[in-house]
């Protein structure tokens, strides 16, 4: 087929278009547009060449269009190696898919035992800290500080004491 491609798409919208017997009427640019939409290949390289000295507005699907998709080169890389009545086979996908299932369920599984005995649980033990300081903890006196007069003092003797 022929590489066909809109170096320009039109931005008007199909639905306000009157409809006309090939397509509809566009009444900004005074043209029909033609639906290829649902139309064969064979059938749109039929109206290209019968309107080949026109100028044709259409609508497309964009896979209708010359795209360069990667997909869709390997997609028909990929299919070009299958003959055509195989492609869209649903007999054949269903074949193909049991097969791989088949496969898939033969492979021996690996034999797993029970483990019996006695359960032990160890306790965690503290932590050794090697990273300490000993010796004498003492205040330094030439930090600014205010010392609390005994009368201020929230502390009780007996706070310690029961009743």
């Amino acid at each position: 087929m022929k590489n066909i491609h809109i170096p320009n798409p039109c931005s008007e919208n199909w639905e306000m278009m009157s409809p006309q017997e090939k397509g509809r009427f566009c009444s900004v640019c005074n043209k029909c547009v033609i639906d290829f939409t649902q139309k064969q290949p064979n059938e749109i390289l039929q109206i290209f060449d019968e309107k080949q000295d026109d100028e044709i507005c259409g609508r497309f699907y964009d896979h209708q269009l010359n795209t360069d998709n990667k997909s869709e080169k390997v997609r028909t890389q990929f299919f070009k190696y299958i003959p055509v009545h195989f492609q869209n086979s649903r007999i054949v996908l269903t074949v193909f898919s049991v097969i791989l299932f088949l496969t898939g369920c033969s492979k021996p599984k690996e034999e797993s035992f029970a483990t019996t005995g006695l359960v032990m649980i160890e306790e965690d033990s503290i932590p050794e800290n090697k990273n300490y300081v000993i010796g004498k903890a003492e205040i330094d006196e030439s930090d600014s500080f205010v010392k609390i007069s005994e009368k201020d003092s929230v502390i009780t003797k007996d706070a310690g004491s029961k009743k």
